[in-house]
């Protein structure tokens, strides 16, 4: 059945859909919240700080910084307080952070301070409030901050050093006058490097033994790492062929993409007319230095993919494109990973007006499993900042290093794997499988990175791409070649979504409308590693549906405090086989969320957590007097959350007994995406008798949730906490009855809810004669 019915737009119905966020949480002590554990803990870190008195014999100019461990179990976000109200005295503010999983950065501003925070752990079990034994049993060890350091740093030639961030200007301001001074008197050069607003970098060069071990000293210093270079695939082989040329229509509007690369030849006459303003060459190289190559194979699978394939792999309009010279081969010049930012800053602060960028560029170095880089972080605050998309590569495979790379960490770029097009060679993947070569996440924090996959080659059959000279093929394989698919993709949903579209409507609109190819037999863990949430559908499929499903996208901003429910969510009543709803569900939410890299593993501050759930009846509950807001109407006590792994049988999640290929998270909190399919008839039988009998109800819900620091950084600054947020919905009718679009559309007309088609805008086409 042809798609031509377009999903659609809809709006909460404001007060009705809102409701004040419910409180939370148990009043009954953990179980690791033993007197042993108190009295143990309090007096092995009284005696600790103790220890701790010979550091402030002499006046200080800076805090002590310590470390804190904390029990493996007193992580989440409700023990934090008793944690921190331990450290805090004579209105100061002692908890700056997380070093890593388990431990906090704790500042000590003076003796006087130090004897505040000892009295905390002189303990009288007798007295003792449940908030300090919760504190008390949480607090394990505490010790003097150690700096991360390299091992092999003393070869580098360009050092990264991070200061920490005291939350206070006046430190903040001493440390730096501190470290120029030590720099100044071993002749170290030093820059300030701005990856981002709450991240204290500096790049160091020149730098001694002597002056190493000065530096490493300095109470302030987190971390000295070697400064990354950064690395682009071999530049292609040639293949003598030729392709037609494509040109611009006169007084058409077409999508624009930033190419963030080496450059593109202007003797390449496929791309030229396509080229807008003069090349940028932010990198401020030599032109014999620049090396374009990598570019303009990059540029030619943006615009001529799939035509250098013969296949329709994105059916993508061409695009215009502004080159900007980011990088160089490294026998030209060598561009080290703070010069790449920089690079990148100056071409996206002149260009404005460009919304999404192609960003095949990165390192060779692994992600940590609990820090994200700084690359990463760079990356998500330009993107923040200048309200822009990045789709960035997730680099290739070298040696035994399958893992993504430093960047592709990056919380809010489209990370972007590689699979195979083709298979010649019997060592090859087979086709639609991953590339031998494309890096695998997961992401930090377990985060799914790649996000998506497209086709970037094999191990052996390469794809087709345009030389410096144009009328020429060369071949070559990498995740660089598949990212400009995604970019082109992204670039064409943008332009045609109109003038109120966003970077994140673009993001959830890919991702949701993503699939894993069907031939591919592997656990979802294994996919979702591999390919994040899959390969994206073509432009048309993207916004328009069949008279047997209704997609709805939702954009909201939700503030702390208010949450969504939705009731009487549109579901077509026609879709019922035996008394039990039936059909496939997909969801998908994105978020724009507070990120705050100086928390360490917490970096992502906030999520929203989305679900889906069917209800008896409507309860209505009183207001509170005083005028409180708060919505009287409530869901029964029997409605339960469809998208809920629990209530499907298992081998409905193995990929034998997949149609298309079911994806639900596992729950992992503080991820910016998430998605869920569901197939109903799947529900196991006592479930379905309860959630899915005939005639229930349907609410949507979004429920906000912030981490302690984003909520100190309210208390503390005044700063209002929210999140946009995107959530599209598809339901879609297995039974092929041609009644799920139009008993959706009827239900949001007769329920309330605003809505309108998506889609604003004729897709273009290009003459090619």
């Amino acid at each position: 059945m042809a798609k031509e019915l377009p999903i659609q737009s809809v709006s909460f119905r404001g007060e009705r859909d809102q409701f004040l966020t419910e409180g939370g949480g148990s009043k009954v002590l953990p179980k690791w919240v033993t007197d042993n554990a108190v009295s143990e803990n309090a007096h092995r870190v009284s005696s600790q700080l103790s220890d701790m008195s010979s550091f402030f014999e002499h006046e200080r100019t800076l805090p002590l910084l310590t470390e804190v461990s904390m029990h493996s179990k007193a992580t989440a976000k409700s023990h934090r307080p008793a944690v921190r109200s331990l450290f805090e005295g004579n209105n100061r503010h002692n908890v700056l952070g997380v070093s890593s999983v388990g431990k906090l950065l704790v500042k000590i501003d003076s003796r006087k301070d130090l004897d505040i925070i000892q009295r905390h752990f002189i303990t009288n079990e007798q007295n003792l409030t449940d908030k300090r034994k919760i504190g008390l049993a949480a607090v394990e060890n505490l010790k003097k901050y150690e700096p991360i350091v390299d091992t092999d740093i003393r070869d580098a030639k360009v050092l990264k050093l991070q200061l920490v961030d005291y939350q206070n200007n006046e430190f903040n301001h001493r440390s730096q006058m501190l470290l120029e001074a030590v720099c100044g008197q071993y002749d170290v050069d030093l820059s300030v490097l701005n990856y981002s607003s709450n991240l204290r970098l500096f790049a160091l060069t020149n730098v001694s033994e002597q002056a190493l071990s000065a530096i490493v000293t300095m109470d302030s210093v987190l971390a000295v790492r070697k400064m990354p270079t950064i690395v682009f695939e071999a530049s292609p082989e040639p293949d003598n062929t030729e392709i037609e040329i494509m040109n611009p229509m006169e007084g058409v509007n077409y999508p624009l993409v930033g190419l963030l690369d080496t450059g593109v030849s202007e003797f390449c006459e496929h791309l030229t007319p396509w080229m807008i303003e003069t090349e940028v060459n932010a990198a401020e190289l030599m032109d014999e230095e620049i090396d374009r190559r990598h570019g303009t194979a990059v540029a030619s699978v943006l615009n001529y993919g799939d035509f250098l394939e013969s296949q329709d792999m994105t059916q993508c309009g061409p695009c215009k494109i502004l080159s900007c010279v980011v990088n160089t081969s490294p026998d030209r010049a060598e561009i080290m990973e703070h010069e790449l930012i920089m690079n990148i800053q100056q071409a996206i602060a002149l260009h404005p007006e460009v919304k999404i960028w192609n960003l095949s560029q990165g390192t060779r170095l692994e992600i940590d499993d609990e820090v994200y880089s700084d690359f990463a972080v760079a990356l998500d605050s330009l993107q923040s900042t200048n309200r822009i998309l990045i789709c960035k590569s997730a680099g290739n495979v070298i040696g035994d290093s399958y893992r993504i790379t430093h960047g592709a960490d990056s919380l809010l770029s489209l990370v972007v794997g590689s699979i195979a097009h083709k298979k010649i060679t019997e060592r090859e993947a087979e086709v639609n499988d991953r590339s031998p070569f494309s890096r695998i996440g997961p992401g930090v924090e377990n985060a799914v990175k790649p996000d998506l996959v497209h086709y970037g080659g094999n191990q052996d059959t390469h794809l087709s791409l345009l030389s410096e000279w144009g009328r020429q093929y060369c071949l070559d394989s990498g995740t660089s070649f598949s990212t400009p698919r995604v970019a082109a993709l992204a670039a064409n949903l943008y332009s045609l979504l109109g003038e109120d579209v966003t970077p994140l409507l673009v993001k959830a609109i890919m991702v949701h409308h993503a699939n894993y190819p069907a031939n591919i037999k592997k656990t979802s863990g294994d996919l979702r590693k591999e390919m994040g949430f899959g390969l994206p559908e073509v432009i048309d499929n993207m916004l328009n549906n069949d008279r047997d499903e209704c997609t709805m996208v939702f954009r909201h901003t939700l503030e702390k405090g208010h949450d969504i429910v939705s009731l009487d969510f549109p579901y077509p009543q026609s879709m019922v086989t035996d008394g039990f709803y039936d059909g496939e569900i997909t969801v998908t939410l994105a978020v724009n969320p507070i990120l705050d890299a100086s928390q360490g593993n917490e970096y992502c501050q906030s999520q929203i957590d989305v679900l889906l759930e069917t209800y008896d009846h409507v309860v209505h509950v009183p207001l509170q007097p005083r005028g409180v807001v708060r919505n009287p109407d409530r869901m029964s006590n029997d409605a339960a959350n469809v998208l809920n792994q629990g209530h499907y049988a298992a081998k409905s999640f193995k990929t034998e007994y997949a149609k298309e290929r079911v994806l639900i998270e596992q729950g992992f909190k503080y991820q910016p995406i998430k998605k869920y399919h569901v197939d109903l008839s799947k529900m196991k039988p006592a479930q379905k008798k309860k959630i899915l009998t005939a005639g229930k109800k349907w609410a949507l819900k979004l429920r906000g949730l912030y981490r302690e620091a984003a909520e100190q950084s309210m208390f503390r600054d005044g700063v209002v906490l929210s999140q946009d947020v995107v959530v599209i919905v598809t339901i879609k009718d297995s039974g092929r009855r041609g009644v799920a679009y139009g008993e959706c559309i009827q239900q949001l007309q007769e329920r309330g809810y605003v809505h309108n088609d998506l889609r604003v805008r004729e897709k273009l086409y290009v003459d090619n004669e």
